[in-house]
């Protein structure tokens, strides 16, 4: 009986452990975990459409990144993800709450290419 009780005992410690471990599920496109991501280039938008865009690029594999666009009430308005240089995954786009949206983002009726400025 008491070995069973020192079982079950550490058969919990060790669901508790796992639990509590910091979660990463090593997903290129999900924005909840952006861990293995970088901020490499941020450019301000000139007089353009929008604010500013950030580039984001993965540490572990270079060839995915994406691309954050913030409109100029400096609220996220799109994020694009790239996969060398070509889009690649999900358009998230947001609407003026910050909410996300579904669909792809336009402006003055054409589709924005979310590279960084140039």
């Amino acid at each position: 009986m008491q070995f069973q009780l020192v079982a079950f005992s550490l058969f919990l410690a060790g669901l508790c452990a796992c639990n509590s471990a910091a979660h990463h599920n090593k997903d290129p496109y999900s924005l909840e975990d952006t861990v293995n991501y970088k901020l490499t280039q941020t450019q301000q938008g000139g007089g353009g459409v929008f604010f500013k865009t950030e580039t984001y690029v993965n540490t572990d594999d270079t060839a995915y990144s994406y691309v954050k666009v913030y409109s100029y009430t400096k609220k996220v308005a799109a994020v694009q993800f790239y996969k060398g240089g070509k889009k690649h995954g999900p358009t998230i786009t947001y609407n003026e709450n910050g909410a996300p949206q579904l669909g792809t983002y336009y402006r003055n009726d054409t589709v924005i290419d979310m590279h960084p400025f140039k």
